[in-house]
């Protein structure tokens, strides 16, 4: 069961937020992450006893130009390979990640996704104020001017996540 983050504390800590309708901690938990160079991973349930959660993974406010088109194939294997409530929405672009999961597999879920962004932008590997430095240090750092992963979406059904798999496993041979 997925406990709700009440503290900005608690949201850092676990790498991501937990929330129901109040937004502060949210709202706090994604400045805290602009400003530090991280991949913003929030879950939302609508109750605690939630059986399925949206996870939501927002690389806007780094101002990393998004994901590759490699690093985008990589996530969207991740998202796809996640049991995945069916006939529910997903989305995976450049800059933003969402899916809805199973409550109990969502924050391993949300810690991955960010994992394999945050890898593909060497968010970890240096400070805000150097990534917003210049364009130069920006590509240098593994990040791109412009993302070169066009978004998918698609309603999670068998058939479309089969399909979807199977492109990404080809253009992985590329």
């Amino acid at each position: 069961m997925l406990k709700l983050h009440s503290r900005l504390e608690e949201a850092v800590f676990a790498r991501h937020v937990v929330w129901i309708s109040d937004r502060e901690v949210l709202n706090q938990y994604w400045e805290w992450c602009r400003l530090h160079s991280r991949a913003f991973a929030a879950i939302a349930i609508a109750s605690p006893r939630s059986r399925y959660a949206l996870v939501e993974m927002d690389l806007y406010g780094l101002g990393a130009g998004g994901l590759d088109r490699s690093a985008g194939y990589e996530i969207m294997q991740i998202v796809l390979e996640q049991p995945l409530k069916v006939d529910s929405t997903f989305v995976v672009g450049p800059v933003y990640v969402s899916a809805t999961v199973l409550a109990s597999s969502a924050a391993a879920f949300a810690g991955r996704i960010c994992r394999s962004a945050q890898g593909a932008l060497s968010l970890d590997q240096i400070t805000h104020d150097e990534w917003m430095g210049g364009e130069i240090e920006r590509f240098g750092a593994g990040g791109s001017k412009k993302s070169a992963f066009a978004p998918i979406s698609g309603q999670a059904r068998p058939e479309v996540i089969n399909e979807l798999l199977k492109d990404s496993r080809h253009e992985k041979k590329r």
